[in-house]
């Protein structure tokens, strides 16, 4: 049997260039209008769980909405995957995993590093390459000359679900997965690299908090309730069918040139966290709504 850690250098090349390659493409689309779905880029990270019902997500940069705001206003779970999925099992082989599932690679953690030798003017203190290519910003572990990553050394340099592989020296993850089970599981959109984490089932669609009715394209149509008119920001008019309500107050933290009123659907206002409803795919205690079965 292969090891795992030799069949996944081209996943681990693959999931640098993804998000990258998912943002180009949609670059080369047409934006898409107030009111039509996006898929915001917390979903294309493989140890995403999942946003949360009692929480609004304002991406202000998104390619995918002509406004360039892809909202998501108090939403349960991922857009990508509607019916979540329970917890993986993590495994080194496939001898860990058990049916049809093989140990399949779902992400490494890269952290970037400087690999500039240390005596070369104008280096960083802080971050740059001495004896060994061991570099500061690395805790004083090597830092990859040609991948400018930090790499791992040893079992101890991971986080707990991750193994340090001796071909890369990047601590990787893999879980038990079958490609094609997308009715049951979640993967990063548009490839098969399975989600590691539980994710919570959207909430049901009479609650208004599903994917349909709560992340969509919109844009920003007022300030804040209680701040002053700000005559040099181009709001928007919402169209038909949507209202300007308040998604944002200004607490005085972050940008407040995204605080405030966007366009939501009608009649789609968050009221609480008990609406949540009966859900349709995977529960947990984590999760709001109630379980199927």
């Amino acid at each position: 049997m292969t090891p795992l850690w030799r069949s996944s250098a081209k996943a681990l090349a693959a999931l640098g260039l993804l998000v990258s390659f998912a943002a180009l493409g949609l670059m080369g689309c047409p934006g898409a209008g107030i009111g039509d779905p996006c898929t915001p880029e917390d979903e294309y990270r493989e140890n995403f769980a999942g946003f949360k019902l009692t929480e609004e997500n304002i991406e202000s940069r998104s390619f995918q909405c002509k406004s360039r705001i892809c909202l998501v206003n108090h939403f349960q779970g991922r857009v990508s995957c509607p019916k979540g999925q329970g917890p993986r099992t993590q495994c080194n082989d496939d001898g860990d995993c058990s049916g049809d599932d093989t140990c399949t690679f779902a992400g490494a953690i890269v952290t970037d590093c400087d690999p500039t030798p240390c005596g070369d003017e104008g280096a960083d203190p802080a971050n740059c390459n001495g004896d060994g290519g061991r570099n500061p910003a690395c805790k004083d572990r090597v830092c990859h000359q040609e991948g400018r990553y930090c790499q791992c050394e040893s079992q101890i340099d991971c986080p707990e679900g991750y193994i340090c592989e001796p071909e890369f020296n990047q601590c990787i993850t893999s879980v038990c997965s079958t490609p094609g089970d997308t009715e049951n599981r979640c993967y990063v959109p548009g490839t098969e690299i399975p989600i590691t984490q539980p994710v919570c089932s959207q909430c049901a669609a009479d609650s208004y908090r599903d994917g349909d009715n709560a992340v969509y394209c919109s844009c920003r149509c007022g300030v804040a309730e209680g701040e002053e008119e700000d005559d040099n920001f181009n709001f928007c008019e919402c169209p038909d069918n949507f209202e300007c309500k308040e998604i944002r107050k200004n607490v005085g933290l972050g940008d407040v040139q995204i605080t405030g009123k966007y366009c939501i659907k009608l009649g789609t206002e968050f009221v609480d966290e008990t609406r949540c409803n009966t859900v349709q795919g995977w529960w947990g205690p984590q999760c709001f709504g109630t379980a199927t079965n």
